[in-house]
């Protein structure tokens, strides 16, 4: 294994005022911690701070989550530990072979398995990033070496430049998310395609975090991932199906990465309850359609109000924003703040996000018309 890697750089964001024992926030959908320390229900506060798909579960997969908890006999049984239904639909829906797919609890969960599957002493990381690829990387004893990202650019790769890196640092493991989390930026197919063949040239393994790419679906290698030995995506399924407390992800590989990934988790990854609804949801593709048209309308909408307010707001092809906050605004942690006690909305402070500038940035979901207007509205009475 390589040497432990520098301490992760912290930039955590000061406790609120109305909340002195608030923790810093680190990922987004806390709406339970802020609940408690407000005392009220979670279901007073609009969250913009996750980025879930604001139509929540397909229909017919919520008719099948409420037959099964109406099932006596269900909670007695094991889950299918192969998920063989939920990858018979995948593979139908992205066509590759079942094989060549493995499902764990939630995208995140499976990144330590496939970072001991891949075993690399090195990992090159365009920042700011996803925070659990340093957390996962220090974890596993693997030296994180970071890429930054220009602001200039508005933290879009430029592809040059990352495959010149990955040339001269010849890391055994590239750690890359399209869309680009947290700014949206995309990169086509054919950029990341050459992105992975770069690292692949060196010897290295491409692990690709799609989380987001189904409202992208035009960019995504994961029929590459099928047939490559040295490349890996993963996908998350709660965010686009609307159903983060089901924890459900997976990656897709060759499918001897496959099954060697497949060794690294519990034998029972996922709940059955988790499985079955999944399963219905991503045959589902009238929702599928529908959720990228509506996120692209108000995504523009969204995007539009939100810069006349004087915010700066970088083009996104996912459904969340990134905006930074001008010198004569609030900073990140203050707006976030205000919004909470006085409006019940939460967005994110991307303090915690390593490579951008403190206090400046915040990130919010593209959420329905009506949730996207008071939010525009909040927002106009904090800034304005």
């Amino acid at each position: 294994m390589g040497d432990s890697p520098t301490p992760a750089r912290q930039s955590l964001e000061p406790a609120p005022q109305c909340f002195p024992e608030a923790e810093a926030v680190v990922h987004g959908g806390d709406v339970w911690q802020i609940a408690e320390r407000l005392g009220i229900p979670a279901s007073d506060l609009l969250d913009f701070s996750a980025n879930i798909n604001p139509r929540g579960l397909p229909h017919r997969a919520r008719q099948v989550l409420a037959r099964d908890a109406g099932d006596p006999q269900l909670p007695g049984r094991y889950p299918d530990p192969n998920a063989s239904r939920l990858r018979d639909g995948l593979s139908k829906q992205l066509g590759v072979s079942r094989d060549a797919i493995v499902v764990g609890p939630g995208a995140e969960a499976l990144l330590t398995p496939i970072m001991r599957c891949v075993g690399a002493n090195r990992a090159l990381v365009p920042i700011p990033s996803f925070s659990e690829y340093r957390r996962v990387c220090s974890r596993e004893r693997i030296e994180f070496i970071p890429f930054p990202l220009d602001r200039g650019e508005s933290f879009q790769v430029s592809v040059d430049r990352f495959c010149a890196r990955i040339e001269a640092v010849t890391p055994g493991l590239v750690l890359l998310n399209n869309p680009h989390n947290p700014s949206g930026a995309l990169l086509q197919a054919k950029e990341v395609r050459r992105i992975a063949e770069t690292a692949i040239s060196v010897g290295a393994t491409l692990v690709l975090d799609e989380a987001f790419i189904d409202y992208a679906p035009e960019a995504t290698l994961i029929r590459e991932a099928a047939e490559k030995l040295s490349l890996i995506v993963i996908r998350s399924l709660t965010k686009f199906y609307g159903c983060p407390a089901l924890r459900v992800g997976y990656a897709v590989a060759h499918p001897d990465a496959i099954r060697s990934i497949r060794s690294y988790l519990p034998t029972w990854p996922v709940t059955q309850f988790a499985l079955d609804a999944l399963s219905e949801a991503v045959t589902d593709v009238e929702f599928a359609e529908t959720s990228l048209r509506e996120n692209a309308t108000e995504r523009e909408r969204l995007a539009s109000a939100l810069a006349a307010l004087g915010l700066v707001v970088f083009s996104s092809a996912a459904n969340y924003l990134l905006l930074e906050l001008r010198d004569n605004m609030p900073s990140a942690s203050e707006l976030r703040e205000r919004l909470i006690a006085a409006h019940r909305i939460a967005i994110r402070n991307c303090d915690s996000y390593e490579g951008l500038a403190h206090g400046r940035f915040v990130r919010v979901a593209v959420r329905s018309a009506a949730d996207n207007d008071r939010l525009i509205g909040a927002l106009q009475r904090e800034l304005t």
